[in-house]
């Protein structure tokens, strides 16, 4: 059995860094009866100051065969652990995500190509989309012109899931850059939901995502202003990752009109977003930019539509009945399909939930996926 070795800046029972904790543990679930997986992590989750208080740090723990963690306290984040630990045994693979950070990223990269590692594959989690890059773009460009000078990632390979990342990696990483597809395996689905009825000409949304401007609250909330026919209750849910973003975003909630009721729920764990999308009629999200979206998906797994941006990788979602993805420079087309939803009574509304959770099923059921993910590995 192939070992892996793996350095991620979160991973669980952390889960308030979003998609990127969610698409490494659905793959890890998927794979853990094929390859062993060592993961490196942090002891504390994104945007905690306190380490999780059930795991133990600054040791291997085995919460599951062929499943090792290391969680790294903030004390031992030290070069000399790093390369002690990939030095502990011959890993077939070592795997690193993101590119935007040291001790999980670039450091594993630089120590795994003096350890002379077997094969070093990073999965970039969309950092290199057009969204993605826009915030703080001078840093994230400067850091990307350095690696291209350095050539650190010169005989590395990048875990591409869609084909417009292939071309984001090919842009900023360079032409030649050695480049592995696999999509991104989905969390398995148990049941089919259970499903709170829909109110006539009222609407329960939410996002689920950081408050960020990539995530694109503010421009959600913009089109509420122009709402003024039916009752809609919105909830945000997510951690704050943009304080003066937030206080723009709240500045434009106290101005909402009276038929708007908008309600910030922090963030919750991953575990609980299936059960906790069953509660609601749509889910918002007019994203600058997604690699993949597993709260998309998992939207349909709950039997919930989406209004989403079509930034993403879901296109087409109106001709399959399941939802709208709509172009960012059209706001009046959100707005016409959040009143286009919020009239629909219940049996109306439960023909495109059906459809979502078969949409979802169907999707997820795709074999090709697996042998995607195996064959990453296995190259």
């Amino acid at each position: 059995m192939k070992k892996i070795l793996s350095f991620t800046d979160y991973y669980w029972p952390g889960y308030k860094a979003g998609g990127t904790i969610r698409a490494f543990m659905n793959q890890v679930d998927y794979l853990k009866n094929d390859f062993e997986f060592f993961i490196v992590t942090s002891d504390t989750d994104y945007t905690d100051t306190s380490p999780y208080p059930s795991v133990i740090s600054d040791q291997w723990t085995h919460p599951e065969p062929n499943v090792h963690i290391y969680y790294v306290s903030a004390r031992e984040r030290k070069v000399t652990l790093v390369y002690r630990l990939l030095g502990e045994q011959t890993y077939d693979v070592v795997y690193i995500h993101l590119l935007f950070g040291f001790w999980f990223s670039f450091l594993p990269v630089l120590l795994a190509k003096l350890r002379r590692c077997r094969r070093i594959v990073i999965a970039s989690h969309g950092v290199l989309g057009k969204g993605a890059l826009g915030v703080k773009p001078g840093r994230k460009m400067f850091f990307l012109r350095l690696m291209r000078l350095t050539g650190l990632y010169r005989n590395t390979v990048f875990h591409s899931v869609t084909d417009h990342e292939t071309v984001d990696i090919k842009t900023h990483i360079g032409k030649g850059t050695r480049i592995a597809e696999a999509r991104e395996l989905p969390r398995k689905i148990s049941q089919p939901p259970r499903r709170i009825p829909k109110i006539e000409n009222s609407l329960n949304m939410v996002t689920i995502a950081r408050i960020s401007p990539e995530k694109n609250q503010l421009f959600a909330l913009e089109l509420l202003t122009k709402c003024t026919r039916h009752k809609i209750r919105y909830d945000l849910v997510g951690p704050v990752y943009d304080e003066s973003y937030w206080a723009r975003c709240q500045d434009l909630i106290q101005s909402l009109p009276s038929n708007i009721g908008v309600n910030y729920r922090g963030s919750i764990n991953s575990e609980m977003i299936l059960n906790e999308l069953q509660k609601y009629d749509i889910m918002l999200l007019p994203t600058t930019g997604e690699n993949f979206g597993h709260t998309i998906l998992e939207s349909f797994m709950a039997g919930c539509p989406v209004i989403i941006s079509d930034r993403t990788p879901w296109k087409n979602l109106t001709e399959a009945g399941i939802g709208y993805d709509l172009p960012l420079e059209k706001p009046e087309a959100f707005v016409s399909a959040l009143e286009s939803f919020a009239v629909l009574d219940a049996p109306a509304f439960n023909i495109w939930s059906e459809k979502a959770y078969r949409y979802a099923r169907d999707w997820c059921s795709n074999p090709e996926m697996l042998a995607e993910n195996i064959n990453l590995f296995n190259q």
